[in-house]
């Protein structure tokens, strides 16, 4: 029988001067996504629906790669999407499809924006965790690093283009 890898992502947090709002609405514009986002090729809103006074749920497809070293690898997922205020962003795949492997590699793919203010005026806090499962498990230490890897130039692009408009402002 096959032994399951976890590949659980310790969080990541990182201060981004720009307001909560532009922080939002860059994590979960999901069409401007591969403009921006290393490894995103394509991402659509399939659904979307309300609920209660500040949560919606969504079902969104996103198509790119996954990539680690000089290894790089076609994915498409499906995920439900979980969105409550303008604060937390929680995302599980409810179908991955990593190439060659389908459906085989990935058994749990989890992963969650939390959004806090350092102060009134001061810079956002955002924080990013993730929870993988895989069924196929590489070598611990390279699943994690991939994954690591991944999420760390993801967060650089999500920092970068949520500070966009404000320098944008100052060099004018």
């Amino acid at each position: 029988h096959a032994t399951n890898a976890h590949f659980a992502s310790p969080g990541a947090e990182c201060r981004i001067d720009a307001a909560a709002t532009v922080v939002w609405e860059t994590i979960t514009d999901y069409a401007a996504l591969p403009t921006y986002m290393p490894g995103i090729r394509a991402c659509r809103v399939v659904e979307r629906t309300r609920e209660g006074r500040d949560g919606e749920r969504l079902l969104v497809e996103q198509q790119g790669e996954f990539r680690f070293l000089l290894f790089a690898q076609d994915l498409k997922v499906r995920l439900d999407i979980e969105h409550r205020g303008q604060r937390v962003a929680h995302a599980r795949a409810l179908s991955f499809d990593l190439g060659v492997l389908k459906g085989r590699a990935i058994e749990t793919f989890e992963g969650r924006y939390e959004l806090e203010r350092a102060a009134a005026r001061g810079p956002v806090i955002l924080r990013y965790t993730a929870l993988i499962v895989s069924r196929l498990p590489p070598p611990p230490a390279i699943g994690s690093a991939a994954v690591r890897q991944n999420l760390e130039t993801q967060l650089r692009a999500v920092v970068q283009e949520s500070e966009r408009p404000a320098a944008a402002r100052q060099r004018q």
